[in-house]
């Protein structure tokens, strides 16, 4: 499920340009897409904890996954 997981994150972040969208740090717009992806994903049967493993996994969307963090 891991790698259905990372397949699926990586096909979402290049369709939604979401590297693009959190370098503008756009608060609003990225807890938006964020929602978005955990609801594209669970539609796909992966869930938001495969989801969150597969960022974490992942070096490369490090900075992201804190973009995409709650804010407390």
């Amino acid at each position: 499920m891991k790698q259905r997981a990372e397949k699926f994150l990586d096909e979402w972040i290049e369709k939604y340009d979401l590297i693009e969208v959190c370098s503008g740090h756009d608060q609003t717009k990225v807890e938006r897409l964020a929602r978005r992806l955990i609801a594209d994903a669970e539609a796909e049967g992966i869930s938001e904890t495969d989801l969150t493993e597969a960022f974490n996994h992942d070096t490369r969307f490090s900075a992201l996954a804190d973009l995409l963090a709650p804010k407390a």
